[in-house]
């Protein structure tokens, strides 16, 4: 070892040690930067920085996927994957506001702090109470002034015993029950006793009256205990709000109301109500009252008026915390029905009371919940689902962009979580649920592309990681059915708004029409990730997302090469299939081909059947294009010489082949007699593109052949959802 230099000799005693310091601490905010930035992409479902990764090396076909994953969509929030990623049960702290006021209605106090949403504004659609000192108290308390916030609530407090102590030396009796009755979970009936002022209404002020009469009645009668309902006590209430629209009876009947639904509830305070529910026969009488009667008599005094309620009016005052008390109670009950005809008529009665719902965000956010449980429930019937959707799209409409968002996202989520096929029958639901879901993002063009376009962004980042990654991991996480169905509800989304339903909503076509290639370019790289024979179906599913896609868009897609590529494998080219007893296998509702059925020949014909549709299907959707008799040349000569070396083999499906290619040959004379009368040269596209578009292409030769084929297929699959469900 040489001799060290003075000048080493003085960095080593003056700088070396602050040195290592400082470097020390650069790896350690490396490390720390390094761990919150994968922390970050874990929580947006990335798997990391997307902007920095590799370029995708996959297939040509696919070539573009990975600008599309890298990418971000355009005038959307810099905190939208965030959202996309949030717990909508996070942002509930509205609710307590919405609790004090039910409370309210059982107690009597009638304080206005609550998160009405602004009746059509989207001032409060985040959720925030709408009084302020409640706002101001949360700042404080996370700025560190904890001493402000403790002497704001030494004020309240005070301020709260000497209310109760006004109400000793009043009321005695009705001070002893609220200390039996635990006061501060027990709330019961009795309007502006926080010092509002009067209403200048004469009526308002009488009604407030006989409130706070009907209040110390109720009190007065409950005991310990409460007071027992009866079909004679149901029938007065009813009685006297159709008569007087008496807002006494009204409060009574709601406070039943609430008693019944909260029968069985895990709160402590539900049981704390001044009646008490016997028996199922006075359960059913109280909610069928209660829902028969209390929407018109609340209509009565806040009307419904183009879809929206006048929270300015002084009736309002009245009757807000009755509102409030009522949707409570139609919620729990939702929540504990399993009778689908019940809960079909608790989501009707939802459906009509929708503007009420709308005016309180947390009431919103809890029925949004509610129905896609309901829309998810494996227990749930078609007709559930169905009302739920109908009920969500009417709530959606009427809500703040907030609670859209939370709708859209919630929808596709139970979507992908229920979308397991298992059987045909499970499969029908899926495609119902599906259908159900695609309705829902007709109503706002900007959220749609929104959700729309990080879905597919994920879908994309996922089968990019995979061919990336080339494991057997990689592959389960494309080759699942939540994955499929997922493409398969963006198709139908493009399919719908941007082909079947364009001229209905022309700014949501022109909004999503830009997602029809990368989802495509998606479905491509899915069919070409692993292509062995025994993933023969998931190929079909696929080409037959692709077909819905170009059929109803209009979009070009090389179909053909992708299912002529199966014809041209080597199990039907290059290797005798084995014999075998299995029944035919349900391609529909399978991704894979089993164990026992691969390289068997009742296999390879159900794909045969299934490809042979399929083509059929492919050649008619082009069937009135002009340039038809030229485009189909290329699949008729592969067609023919497939028939020709393998057709001995394939006896049935050479002769349904056979009729395949005569009905292609028909309909390309069909199109060449049209093309002898036109006028114009090839270079005017608009002319070209009008070609025959008085034709439809089910009247075609081939379109009447694969319309007789697709009939055939849905009997049989019918025939086998009747023996799944029979069975």
């Amino acid at each position: 070892m040489g001799k060290v230099k003075k000048a080493t000799r003085k960095f080593n005693q003056k700088h070396l040690k602050g040195e290592l310091e400082r470097r020390g601490k650069n790896r350690k905010a490396q490390l720390l930067h390094k761990k919150r930035e994968l922390k970050k992409g874990r929580r947006t479902g990335a798997g990391g920085d997307d902007d920095d990764a590799e370029p995708f090396t996959g297939i040509d076909e696919v070539d573009g996927l990975a600008e599309f994953a890298g990418s971000r969509v355009k005038g959307v929030d810099e905190n939208l994957e965030k959202f996309m990623q949030a717990d909508a049960d996070a942002d509930d702290a509205s609710g307590s506001s919405d609790d004090e006021d039910i409370a309210a209605l059982l107690k009597g106090d009638n304080s206005e702090d609550d998160d009405d949403v602004g009746f059509g504004s989207d001032d409060d659609s985040d959720g925030s109470d709408s009084d302020g000192s409640d706002d101001v108290d949360d700042d404080e308390e996370e700025d560190g002034s904890g001493d402000d916030g403790s002497a704001d609530s030494d004020d309240e407090e005070d301020e709260f015993k000497k209310n109760l102590e006004a109400m000793k030396e009043k009321d005695p009796k009705f001070f002893e029950f609220m200390q039996k009755n635990d006061p501060g979970a027990l709330k019961i009936l009795e309007q502006n006793s926080d010092g509002d002022e009067p209403e200048s209404d004469a009526e308002m002020e009488d009604a407030d009256e006989d409130a706070d009469e009907a209040a110390q009645e109720a009190a007065q009668e409950a005991g310990a205990t409460g007071t027992e309902v009866t079909s004679k006590m149901l029938s007065t209430w009813e009685r006297e709000i159709a008569t007087d629209n008496s807002i006494r009876a009204l409060k009574k009947l709601l406070l039943a109301l609430y008693a019944a639904s909260h029968m069985e509830s895990e709160n402590d305070g539900a049981g704390n109500t001044p009646f008490r529910i016997q028996g199922m026969r006075i359960f059913n009488k109280t909610v069928s009252t209660s829902i028969r009667v209390a929407p018109k008599a609340i209509g009565h005094y806040a009307p419904i008026v183009n879809g929206k309620i006048d929270g300015k009016t002084k009736k309002w005052k009245v009757v807000r915390a009755l509102i409030k008390s009522y949707l409570a109670s139609l919620l729990e009950l939702l929540r504990q029905m399993s009778d689908p005809a019940m809960i079909q008529y608790l989501i009707k009665e939802c459906d009509r009371v929708v503007p009420y719902f709308a005016t309180f965000a947390r009431f919103t956010r809890d029925l949004v919940k509610e129905l896609l449980r309901l829309f998810g429930s494996a227990a749930a019937d078609d007709g559930v689902r169905i009302l739920a959707l109908l009920t969500l799209r009417k709530l959606v409409a009427a809500s703040p962009a907030g609670i859209v968002d939370m709708a859209l996202k919630g929808m596709y989520l139970t979507y992908v979580r229920t979308s397991n096929v298992k059987t045909l029958a499970s499969l029908t639901t899926i495609q119902l649920m599906r259908n159900c879901g695609v309705e829902l993002f007709s109503h706002d063009a900007k959220a749609s592309y929104q959700h729309a376009f990080v879905y597919i962004r994920q879908l994309a980042i996922h089968l990019r990681n995979s061919m990336q990654l080339r494991s057997k991991e990689s592959f389960r996480a494309i080759y699942n059915w939540q994955f499929i169905n997922s493409l398969a509800f963006w198709v139908e989304v493009l399919a719908t708004y941007c082909g079947d339903r364009a001229e209905e909503a022309p700014e949501l076509c022109s909004t999503l029409e830009s997602l029809v290639y990368p989802v495509t370019q998606v479905i491509l790289g899915v069919v070409r990730l692993v292509p062995t024979a025994k993933y023969f179906p998931l190929r079909i599913h696929c080409l037959n997302m692709l077909l819905r896609l170009s059929s109803a868009t209009g979009v070009y897609i090389p179909i053909l090469p992708l299912a002529i590529e199966v014809l041209e494998s080597a199990e039907f080219l290059g290797r005798r299939p084995l014999k075998s007893t299995l029944k035919p296998p349900q391609l529909d509702a399978q991704l894979k081909a089993p164990k026992e059925y691969e390289h068997t020949r009742v296999y390879l014909e159900a794909v045969l059947e299934s490809i042979f549709g399929l083509l059929a299907d492919a050649i008619a959707s082009q069937s009135v294009r002009i340039a038809f008799p030229e485009w189909v040349v290329p699949a008729t000569l592969q067609l023919r010489r497939w028939r020709k070396r393998v057709g001995s083999s394939w006896a049935r499906f050479s002769k349904q082949l056979q009729g395949l290619l005569e009905r292609i040959d028909q309909t390309s004379r069909l199109v060449q007699q049209h093309r002898n009368k036109i006028d114009f040269s090839p270079s005017n596209l608009t002319a070209a593109n009008q070609f025959m578009n008085t034709v439809s292409p089910d009247s075609t030769p081939i379109g009447a052949y694969a319309a007789s084929l697709r009939k055939v297929r849905a009997q049989q699959r019918a025939t086998l959802i009747e023996a799944e469900t029979s069975g």
